[in-house]
């Protein structure tokens, strides 16, 4: 099952066209979010999957198009668009798109730590203590993987997920 969507991604992650324009990137951002919800888990199992979207960027609405409503690993996802701090907490992951350096620190302090996965799209991401960033390199599409607050947050990425990505180590995760 794991193949087709990795295949997937990376058709999309490796096609110059398709990235050339936004609406295709934000695509393939979506491809990516929906393949961490199969291979990730948490230490909570419930029958839904939040994923809170936080940020000025335009990923928001496209999330929600491609994702709510979603069935994944029996998980029905739902976008929570710019969810309030409480709603934060109750997320499973949290997308920060096109944040300022305040507000990504903002985000992190206020999930403090939960097991709530992290995603951004911004080189500084893992820096500020995220767990993944998606980033372009060139025409291409990269994931990269803070292993230790991945493990500080008792999350856990599958090998073949981690295979795919550059794993990102040094940086503490901000409490």
């Amino acid at each position: 099952m794991w193949v087709p969507v990795l295949a997937l991604v990376w058709f999309w992650a490796t096609s110059g066209e398709l990235l050339h324009a936004q609406q295709d990137e934000r695509a393939v951002r979506a491809a990516y979010v929906f393949s961490l919800t199969k291979y990730v888990s948490w230490p909570n199992t419930q029958s839904r999957l939040i994923i809170g979207v936080v940020g000025d960027g335009n990923i928001g609405p496209v999330l929600k198009q491609v994702l709510d409503g979603k069935t994944s690993d029996g998980k029905n996802i739902r976008i929570a668009i710019h969810p309030s701090e409480n709603e934060l907490r109750d997320c499973n992951m949290v997308y920060v798109t096109d944040p300022s350096p305040a507000e990504m620190r903002s985000v992190l302090h206020h999930i403090g730590g939960r097991p709530i996965l992290t995603v951004g799209e911004t080189d500084g991401f893992i820096r500020e203590g995220g767990m993944v960033a998606l980033v372009r390199s060139g025409d291409q599409m990269q994931i990269e993987v803070n292993l230790n607050s991945l493990r500080m947050r008792q999350l856990e990425m599958s090998s073949r997920l981690l295979r795919l990505a550059v794993i990102v180590s040094g940086y503490e995760a901000i409490p």
